[in-house]
């Protein structure tokens, strides 16, 4: 039998918990090109999601979730409920196909992500601090880059000779 060799490296991937839970783990590389190229496009393809699904109301979504059928508006509401539901399954495929993995089921549980939390939809609100952390991380790597990039610098500047 073939012996099985582990390595270990860095390869930029983090796991980040969400919230106070520890079974909502997310996976990710900050500072990946084709996963930032992917999260580029998230404000034209949620856009372009929004439009087509232009006559769902947000801010109707907490009324949906408690349809009544002696309501005379009941029908109208129901077929709003269905719209938001496509609407919901549409940007949780949006948000998957960006991290390239089924990340909504974490993040957003059996949850509707158009459930308004401080002022706007929580995808809105992960994706806002999903920007933000990567950002912040991008920006660390960048620094961390530049120190190793000095520190050879001077190593190779010593081992030839030339000062500073």
């Amino acid at each position: 039998m073939a012996e099985i060799i582990k390595l270990d490296y860095d390869d930029g991937y983090k796991n980040i918990q969400l919230g106070d839970d520890p079974n909502r783990i997310i996976r990710i590389n900050p500072t990946d090109a084709k996963f930032l190229n992917r999260m580029a496009d998230f404000d034209i393809k949620s856009e372009k999601i929004r439009e087509k699904y232009k006559d769902v109301d947000l801010n109707k979504i907490t009324e949906l979730q408690n349809l009544n059928e002696t309501d005379p508006e009941f029908d109208k509401l129901k077929d709003a409920a269905v719209v938001a539901d496509q609407l919901d399954c549409a940007m949780k495929e949006l948000i998957n196909e960006i991290f390239g993995y089924d990340i909504s089921s974490i993040v957003f549980g059996a949850d509707s992500c158009l459930s308004p939390a401080g002022g706007q939809p929580i995808f809105m609100n992960f994706m806002q601090c999903i920007f933000g952390y990567i950002a912040k991380a991008s920006a660390e790597e960048k620094q961390k880059s530049q120190e190793k990039l000095r520190k050879y610098t001077e190593q190779r500047n010593a081992a030839i000779g030339l000062s500073k």
